[in-house]
């Protein structure tokens, strides 16, 4: 298992939820932290402060990770960067009124998709050198589920980051750089409790085999050992407390 001290993590979309959750557990594990956000760097920030008030090493960054001209100079900024967390996302409860359904579907890829193939893209450039570099991405349960209409985008966007972590763990092998995916199903986030009535979570909950949502920790566990872990590479790490299986 990798020791993160003095070792760098950006975090993309880390100013709340899971990514927040994520970044405070390499945080914890010595790493300097980058906590990304597209937009609210206020919130970034006060994620960073908070990390910084418990003695740990973060900072806030602003970039579109969908902007390539962004993404070089979000590194350039950095320095050597060794572990890439492919957060950021875009779902339905984002969409505008009045985006059309070709707007919504291109924008969702171009955060979801996009993001993560130019993120790790330019942090395998700058990993190489240094024979060593970890990705992770987080897709969701939906990868492998049916989508309502609403969703079909997102269902979309996920299952094409398994492809993006098998295409860069083949190209990093020779580079000492692995590239993984972590796919959470039901996650009990600030979001997901704001949205859900009392009654569609207990219907959700009721499809799981362990009978309760995962927490962001677990999630940010797994995560973490899809890190620190050597000889992984290209694999989804499944956490959904036995709702789907895959071979």
């Amino acid at each position: 298992m990798d020791n993160f001290s003095n070792r760098t993590v950006i975090v993309t979309g880390a100013s709340q939820g899971l990514g927040r959750e994520i970044a405070t557990v390499f945080a914890e594990a010595g790493a300097r932290v980058i906590v990304n956000c597209a937009h609210n760097t206020a919130k970034a920030e006060a994620v960073a402060e908070d990390l910084r008030q418990k003695g740990f090493t973060a900072e806030a960054y602003q970039c579109d990770v969908s902007d390539e001209a962004a993404v070089r100079k979000m590194f350039a900024d950095l320095g050597a960067v060794d572990v890439l967390i492919n957060n950021a996302r875009l779902d339905p409860y984002f969409r505008k009124p009045e985006m059309s359904e070709k707007e919504w579907f291109m924008k969702t890829m171009e955060v979801n998709v996009l993001g993560a193939y130019l993120t790790s893209m330019v942090f395998m450039e700058q990993a190489r050198e240094r024979k060593f570099g970890r990705i992770v991405n987080i897709s969701s349960s939906r990868a492998y589920t049916p989508a309502e209409p609403h969703m079909v985008a997102y269902n979309i966007s996920k299952l094409s980051l398994h492809a993006l972590s098998r295409s860069f763990a083949a190209q990093g092998a020779a580079y000492g750089i692995t590239a993984n995916t972590v796919a959470p199903g039901f996650v009990e986030t600030e979001n997901v409790s704001k949205r859900l009535s009392p009654e569609v979570r207990d219907r959700e909950v009721g499809k799981i085999p362990l009978q309760r949502t995962g927490s962001m920790r677990e999630i940010a566990e797994a995560v973490f050992f899809a890190a620190a872990n050597g000889y992984i590479t290209g694999e989804v790490v499944n956490i959904n407390g036995g709702q789907f299986y895959t071979p």
